[in-house]
Order: structure tokens, then C-alpha cells, then sequence
């Protein structure tokens, strides 16, 4: 069977060539851990409930579709003029 060049490989599939990896910058990441420590020293006590944002981003994807003319003759209503 001969090869048609516009029929898939026909028992073969087509794979990428492996990427570079993309490296990022290092994030710091800090973990803090409390423990209690009895102390026998009576201290009044003001609670003052702080309140951050803390952004968290959502990542949004979008995609279009084009299609292109990749020819070597040009398209048959190229260069007409419409009357």
C-alpha cells in the first residue's frame, strides 16, 4: 500500500519531542507552630481578631480558532474582481 499524504500514518502515532522544563523562582513558604508554656503570672488580656485578604488567584483559560491558507497556488477567487 502506497503512502497518501493526506491519510494519517496508518499503525504509528505521532509524538512531541520532550520540552525544556520551565523553572520558577523558589517561594518561601513559612510554617509556624505554637506551643504553650505555663507561666504562673496573671496578665489582663486584650483579644483583637485580625482579619487578612489573602488573594487567591483563579486562572481563566480562553481559546480561539483560526484557520489558515497554507497553499502554494493561490485561491481560485484570489485576484477576481466581482462586478
Amino acid at each position: 500500500m502506497a503512502f497518501q499524504p493526506n491519510q494519517p500514518m496508518q499503525g504509528k502515532q505521532f509524538q512531541c519531542p520532550p520540552a525544556d522544563p520551565i523553572m520558577t523562582d523558589p517561594e518561601r513558604v513559612v510554617r509556624d507552630f505554637y506551643h504553650p508554656q505555663r507561666v504562673q503570672v496573671i496578665h489582663p488580656i486584650q483579644v483583637v481578631n485580625r482579619h487578612h485578604c489573602v488573594p487567591v488567584y483563579e486562572h481563566v483559560y480562553t481559546c480561539s480558532e483560526v484557520d489558515e491558507y497554507c497553499g502554494t497556488h493561490p485561491h481560485p477567487h484570489q485576484g477576481m474582481l466581482r462586478k
